[in-house]
């Protein structure tokens, strides 16, 4: 099976329409991650994305934040971070983060991304895994029934 890339695209100038609310995706002993919630725009949706971790779990996600070795290409090797893998439609792929930001200390970690997927479900579904085995977190699956994505084009707020 072939996994399409979901780009590190940033999303639309516009506010989108919140489709679902806060989810839990995953949560091991000391680390868990989550949405803040889904939003819909014509052309895809917005995935704000939060991770939160402690104790040994902190450091083992700060260790492999901060200071990941990469490969002579410039990929991450083994000690990559969190990965998200989304399915729309029948298409999974790994989703990249179009905006990131960690922060950490030895006993707190904190990690919010923003993802991009480019294309709504016409069946009105999105299944995310989520998974960071070095950090502690263990792979979860968690399929979400999204709200009407119906005439997003005259329910979105554009910006300036």
């Amino acid at each position: 099976m072939t996994l399409h890339r979901w780009a590190a695209v940033l999303p639309p100038d516009e506010l989108g329409v919140v489709v679902h609310g806060p989810v839990l995706l995953g949560r091991s002993p000391g680390i868990a991650a989550g949405l803040r919630c889904v939003f819909a725009h014509p052309g895809g949706l917005r995935l704000p994305f939060v991770l939160r971790a402690s104790g040994v779990q902190a450091e083992a996600a700060g260790r492999r934040t901060f200071s990941r070795p990469r490969d002579e290409a410039g990929v991450d090797g083994p000690w990559s971070g969190v990965t998200l893998h989304v399915e729309v439609d029948g298409v999974t792929g790994i989703a990249d983060a179009a905006h990131q930001e960690s922060s950490g200390s030895a006993d707190v970690f904190a990690l919010e991304s923003t993802y991009w997927i480019d294309r709504l479900p016409g069946d009105g579904r999105l299944r995310l895994t989520v998974a960071w085995p070095q950090a502690g977190l263990a792979e979860t699956t968690t399929e979400l029934e999204l709200d009407d994505l119906g005439g997003l084009d005259g329910r979105v707020v554009p910006l300036p």
